[in-house]
């Protein structure tokens, strides 16, 4: 056993100094290619931290090393995670179009790798996830300003924006993974200038006969908690409320003006992406926390995923309807936070957060115990 982790710990050193051979040479010996230093890092997660260990990456690989291997701890996340920190643009197309990596999963901070990449300001990673995951990406034309302008100088009142539709990582992988509508102002920007959950949103469908038809996405998000904050408001406060009550909206036409395929394109987006229709075959000999658990059965299972825009029928279900939970903000709102008493969240996300002693999503208050309340 020793002699065998021994070899297992040497190719892990391997990795370091870039030897491929001697790493191709341990592991036809029977060297493992999983091995757990004490930072929570294998060989390949090693290998995508750095540029100049893309060949060794490569080689790990080819070889078997778990592209999806999920590690908690200081090093969270699989090896796309780290790549995408890094801004290592060829081994996330490496991971991505090769070996089919997982781009949904989610790390002990709740990101997913395009998250973090957004986030450190890597817009070349950022777009290379993007292409992968995309459900649609392309120039549009955004209106601005007063609506009754755009008969009279629509140019004036419309700006290029890079539009993307891609899927979100979620916590509740039984159900579809929903769609988030992204706006950029350009190509080089890595953070988006708007971010729009479209299973909250609602679509006015385009009127083709219109020479420059357009399409108008109302974000419904906020506007329940919008309006539950204005009736805490007081009466005098009349222009907060206006402000308070006006929902986001976004108005989109094609980049060229009268291009009705790609409206009808951004309208009823493409089928999902290869990975989400397929199963990832990942396995791991190491013990998995709850939170790799859930990874762990979204990189096993079938991903399902909702490709449907809301219509603008669509009804609002946050009052009726029991709330989404404040982390995930997927599965519903069934647990309650002791001693404090909010019902803040999912069972799992709450469980979570209290064993990281992060505090209440809501008051930050220590949870003591998190309990599973039952509706009748």
């Amino acid at each position: 056993m020793g002699q065998q982790q021994s070899k297992d710990e040497l190719l892990f050193q391997k990795v370091s100094y870039n030897d491929v051979e001697a790493i191709k040479s341990l592991h036809h010996e029977g060297a493992g290619l999983e091995w757990v230093d004490k930072e929570g890092r294998t060989p390949l997660i090693l290998a995508c931290t750095k540029a100049e260990l893309y060949d060794v990456a490569k080689t790990l690989l080819e070889l078997g090393s778990n592209v999806n291997a999920y590690r908690s701890g200081c090093n969270a996340g699989t090896p796309l995670h780290h790549a995408a920190k890094r801004g290592l643009e060829n081994t996330v197309k490496l991971l991505l179009l090769s070996h089919d990596a997982n781009p949904l999963v989610l790390n002990d901070d709740f990101q997913t790798p395009l998250d973090i990449a957004r986030a450190k300001g890597y817009s070349n990673v950022v777009r290379a996830i993007e292409n992968h995951i995309c459900l649609f990406s392309g120039w549009m034309r955004e209106f601005y300003g007063p609506s009754f302008l755009e008969l009279f100088a629509p140019q004036l009142l419309s700006r290029r924006v890079w539009v993307v539709i891609v899927p979100t990582g979620s916590q509740n992988h039984t159900k579809p993974f929903k769609l988030e509508l992204v706006v950029y102002a350009s190509l080089q920007d890595a953070q988006p200038r708007m971010v729009m959950p479209l299973w909250k949103a609602n679509l006015e469908e385009p009127k083709s006969y219109q020479t420059d038809a357009s399409v108008m996405i109302v974000d419904n998000s906020t506007s329940t908690r919008r309006s539950k904050a204005r009736r805490r408001t007081f009466i005098s406060h009349t222009r907060r409320w206006a402000q308070v009550d006006r929902q986001a909206r976004l108005k989109l036409a094609a980049a060229n003006k009268g291009d009705m395929k790609q409206l009808n394109w951004f309208c009823e987006p493409m089928n999902p992406p290869m990975f989400l229709q397929t199963s990832q075959i990942t396995t791991t000999s190491v013990p998995l926390s709850s939170h790799d658990a859930m990874n762990e059965m979204a990189m096993h299972s079938p991903i399902p995923v909702n490709i449907s825009l809301a219509s603008a029928n669509c009804e609002n279900k946050e009052d009726g309807g029991s709330r989404a939970c404040a982390v995930c903000v997927d599965a519903s709102s069934e647990a309650v936070c002791v001693p404090c008493g909010h019902v803040a969240g999912c069972i799992s996300c709450l469980n979570e957060i209290k064993d990281k002693k992060l505090g209440c999503p809501v008051c930050r208050a220590n949870i003591d115990q998190v309990i599973k309340l039952y509706h009748v």
